[in-house]
């Protein structure tokens, strides 16, 4: 349990920056492992920026995680697209067969502006209604 004095303070640090009661607790706590050299200036940053939330804005703000996540779904997205587009420039010497096979994969990412100029060139035969 903490002293009158610390406990005080912790309040106000609270009050003065908006803080939840932990990140009133943990900030100070970060800081301090920084400064002792316990925490690395990056993920000191990661922790500052983390604790230093002020409790309105504390809603829906992404994790770490969750930005490295939305950055390989960006990257895999980016890769894919650019994929699709070689695919394009070597549309008309390709097989029917390969044809299908590209077609089925834009069909699955449809979101991406390549993959959707490849389905503008046609369906996958295997795709197509039996007449």
């Amino acid at each position: 349990m903490l002293d009158r004095k610390l406990y005080l303070a912790t309040i106000q640090l609270q009050a003065k920056k908006g803080l939840g009661k932990s990140y009133s607790a943990m900030l100070p706590f970060v800081v301090g492992l920084h400064s002792l050299g316990f925490l690395s200036d990056a993920d000191y940053e990661v922790y500052k920026n983390k604790y230093s939330i002020r409790l309105e804005e504390s809603v829906n703000v992404p994790t770490k995680a969750d930005i490295i996540r939305m950055e390989r779904r960006e990257n895999k997205n980016r890769q894919l697209n650019r994929h699709f587009g070689e695919i394009l420039a070597q549309w008309s010497q390709l097989k029917d067969s390969a044809k299908d096979y590209h077609l089925k994969e834009a069909e699955k990412h449809r979101n991406l502006k390549n993959a959707k100029l490849l389905l503008d060139l046609g369906t996958p035969k295997t795709l197509e209604a039996p007449q």
